[in-house]
């Protein structure tokens, strides 16, 4: 259902948001222990089960209400993508360059395609991986199923349209890595997928990305770069702010799951020009109303009507003053709604973003001075004021990008050890 947390960040616009109202209070529900701990990809639920996955590659279903162990699944080799659920089906793309489809509730295999144009494996950070792996994980939309295999350019680019409960083939690209054919650059697959105007946009890597496919027929809408240097990296992450205007940047898909150096910023990218969103590794998060974003690694939560964002990455000219980010700008004019400090210093660090109907929630990370080890909350704010009306300490390293809402308002964080906890409402 649409209250179903089904895939990476939520949905195919990738806006880390839930249609479901957040408890006003919260208490520890259950806790998952991953069997061998392994760095893990952020969670995703759907019918009463939450799923995750990792570097290991294999696939836990976890039942939502009591965190029992439902069923697993080894694929092959490292998952890097949270999986996708639509249909009662489970589709991951997986290290190994096949897209696994599998049964939901049971975890029954029904099929698997491979993308990967030969079997080829190569050793990526001490994993045995295909020199074509799934990172891109699967996006579904209409009945079909949507993904790229590959890493770097020079070696090739795959991407495919395939029927989403058959695993037939609708089209491939087989050529947008080597648009520049002469020097073999153009297009890598390097982060996920998302959906906007009749176009399938991809994380691209160093030389073109946001990367644009005709959705019907998968040809490439972009042009080869004259030189093959390096343009810059502009992160794993793509999505569609409010629907309208698509957003790229952050980490890199290879680096560390903690928030460390060389965190990046994110753009937006509209007919006219590119305008920097917001520096930072976490995306903002948003719905139709409200867009939730942190500006700098120690920036305050900055909460704006998502029709003024809108309004002012359609405008002619920034305000002046406002550091060259959206963000900035919006807070120059006072065109925000409210802006919060996640704590008592200025030392707390968001790590994880979910606006709902009535709260945003959020993983913070807090750094005392002389203290060994951070603390972490998850601590909710009211959508209308910003007044924090609850928070809660984790014992866990949280995974940044690790939180997520399911369909009953349970929220669930992804630790960095690839454990689950559930909070719930109550006292």
């Amino acid at each position: 259902t649409e209250s179903d947390w089904s895939t990476h960040r939520s949905d195919n616009d990738r806006s880390s948001s839930t249609s479901v109202k957040l408890p006003a209070s919260i208490k520890p529900s259950w806790r998952f222990n991953h069997p061998a701990g392994s760095q893990p990809v952020p969670s995703v639920a759907a019918a009463g089960l939450i799923f995750t996955t990792g570097l290991d590659g294999v696939i836990h279903a976890v039942d939502a209400g009591s965190g029992a162990v439902r069923w697993n699944f080894p694929a092959n080799a490292p998952i890097r993508m949270p999986p996708t659920i639509a249909g009662g089906r489970l589709y991951a793309g997986a290290g190994d360059g096949f897209v696994y489809c599998l049964e939901a509730a049971t975890g029954r295999p029904l099929w698997r395609f491979r993308a990967a144009p030969a079997e080829r494996q190569i050793m990526v950070y001490g994993r045995l991986t295909s020199t074509w792996p799934v990172n891109t994980g699967v996006l579904v939309s209409d009945g079909i199923a949507y993904f790229a295999a590959g890493m770097i350019d020079h070696d090739g680019t795959y991407v495919y349209a395939i029927d989403a409960v058959t695993g037939t083939l609708k089209w491939q690209n087989n050529s947008s890595g080597h648009l520049n054919a002469g020097i073999r650059k153009g297009i890598s697959a390097q982060g996920n997928l998302t959906i906007h105007d009749g176009r399938l946009i991809l994380a691209g890597g160093n030389q073109i990305s946001p990367a644009p496919f005709d959705l019907k027929t998968g040809k490439c809408l972009a042009k080869a770069k004259s030189q093959g240097r390096p343009q810059s990296n502009h992160g794993r992450y793509v999505g569609v702010l409010g629907g309208k205007v698509p957003v790229a940047g952050g980490r890199i898909l290879f680096s560390s799951p903690r928030n460390v150096s060389s965190k990046g910023s994110f753009e937006v990218h509209t007919a006219k020009r590119r305008l920097r969103l917001n520096f930072g590794g976490i995306p903002p998060a948003w719905n139709k109303s409200t867009v939730a974003l942190v500006n700098f690694k120690h920036g305050l939560l900055t909460c704006c009507d998502t029709s003024k964002v809108l309004e002012r990455i359609n405008a002619d000219e920034p305000a002046k003053g406002s550091r060259g980010t959206v963000a900035s700008d919006l807070s120059k004019t006072k065109a925000i709604r409210w802006q919060s400090s996640l704590g008592e210093s200025n030392k707390f660090e968001a790590m994880s973003l979910v606006v709902g109907p009535n709260a945003i929630v959020a993983v913070v990370q807090h750094q005392q001075k002389y203290r060994a080890q951070p603390q972490w909350f998850v601590v909710a704010f009211d959508q209308a004021s910003g007044k924090a009306t609850w928070r809660h300490e984790v014992k866990d390293e949280p995974l940044p990008g690790g939180l997520l809402v399911d369909r009953d308002g349970r929220i669930v964080v992804t630790t960095l050890a690839g454990n689950l906890l559930s909070l719930v409402g109550g006292e």
